[in-house]
């Protein structure tokens, strides 16, 4: 509803990180889900034997100097490269693209994305009082 008439990427990134596609005519055409930062730090530890369970953290550097700089280089540095990278594949097939950035994850990441978005954090209760709204 905030944005009729145009091609709407809706990029969510908290537990997970999802893509949602809607055209200029309002239809939903579906997108994709990966894990979200905190989950990509919860796998590195649980699903090896002695990497530490961090925070999120900004990395100083693209190479890391100890473990925990590769951690966070890793998954900061690659959730960047992935919302980067699909944006730029979403705007390769549709002309007059608005990306929204919305999630737990908006504020950590929206100055850290190379690409115009427009970052809301409360898009998602906006959208859910529009359909209240709606159905009244």
């Amino acid at each position: 509803s905030q944005f009729p008439n145009k091609n709407v990427l809706i990029i969510d990134a908290g537990t997970c990180i999802t893509y949602d596609f809607i055209n200029e005519k309002g239809c939903y055409l579906g997108g994709a889900i990966s894990p979200g930062i905190k989950m990509r730090y919860q796998s590195l530890h649980q699903f090896t034997k002695k990497l530490p369970l961090l925070e999120t953290k900004q990395p100083e550097g693209l190479i890391g100097g100890s473990t925990e700089e590769c951690i966070h280089s890793g998954i900061v540095n690659g959730v960047i490269n992935e919302i980067d990278s699909n944006i730029e594949s979403y705007r390769k097939k549709n002309k007059d693209l608005t990306i929204v950035l919305t999630g737990g994850d908006v504020n950590f990441l929206s100055n850290r994305l190379k690409n115009g978005i427009f970052a809301n954090p409360n898009f998602l209760l906006q959208g859910l009082n529009t359909i209240l709204t709606y159905n009244l």
